[in-house]
């Protein structure tokens, strides 16, 4: 016994990797007696998005005279528009990440599967006497196990990423409002917004809602979801009449 807990502790790179399996075991502990994951997991997307928004603002006159006589059309010249776009690729670490599938599944689970085949490459390695004899400089072993961590974890969380899909870890489907009626709960006009409700599987449902054309609609009047506005989460209504 004295010679195993000497081993979890010596060389070095056993001292870190041991602490560090030892506060993800106090960490699962806490977990399993608050009720789950849920509430200590880190809800990572490290799916890359690229959003554009180009407003085109082009105030043009078109009052005026073109004489032809004062029209030079040159074919030999092209004109060329940006052609180069610049996108942000995600950093090595995010892709690092995402190979790992961390957004697929729990952070903390692929975190502490990383750690276990870290712990366990540690232990193995320092058996060999000259990563022993390395004494402080042993702790680069860390690095390369690190790498071959990372590959197994890939693995290993292949069919937690399965079993997690098929049981719905991502949630439910957002729901499509488009064409639903509900109740207006509050009076809206052109710039002012309000709130109405909408039942959904027997469930009422509380949604932001703006008028579509302008026109003012009470509270207490049906109204009809059109579209959702595309840079916030705000719907469109109109009057049922």
């Amino acid at each position: 016994m004295t010679e195993i807990i000497h081993h979890l502790f010596n060389p070095l790179p056993n001292a870190i990797m041991s602490v560090l399996m030892g506060i993800t075991f106090i960490y699962w502990i806490f977990s399993a007696l608050l009720g789950g994951f849920d509430g200590f997991d880190i809800d990572m997307d490290v799916n890359p998005e690229i959003d554009v928004d180009i407003d085109i603002d082009a105030d043009v006159d078109t009052d005026f005279d073109l004489q032809q006589s004062h029209v030079d059309i040159t074919h030999d010249k092209e004109v060329e528009v940006a052609d180069h776009v610049d996108v942000r690729q995600p950093s090595i670490f995010m892709q690092i990440l995402e190979f790992m599938n961390v957004g697929k599944i729990p952070f903390m689970i692929v975190l502490t599967i990383f750690k276990f085949f870290t712990w366990a490459g540690t232990l193995l390695t320092t058996t060999i006497p000259k990563v022993v004899n390395l004494g402080f400089w042993s702790v680069v072993i860390l690095i390369p196990l690190s790498f071959i961590a990372i590959i197994l974890t890939h693995y290993a969380t292949l069919p937690l990423v399965q079993f997690l899909k098929n049981t719905g870890y991502h949630g439910e489907k957002a729901i499509d409002f488009i064409g639903k009626e509900g109740v207006m709960l509050s009076s809206i006009t052109a710039d002012k917004q309000g709130n109405m409700e909408v039942v959904i599987d027997q469930d009422p449902i509380k949604i932001l809602v703006q008028s579509t054309d302008g026109n003012q609609i009470k509270y207490g009047e049906k109204v009809i979801i059109i579209k959702k506005c595309d840079k916030e989460n705000i719907f469109q209504v109109r009057r049922i009449h």
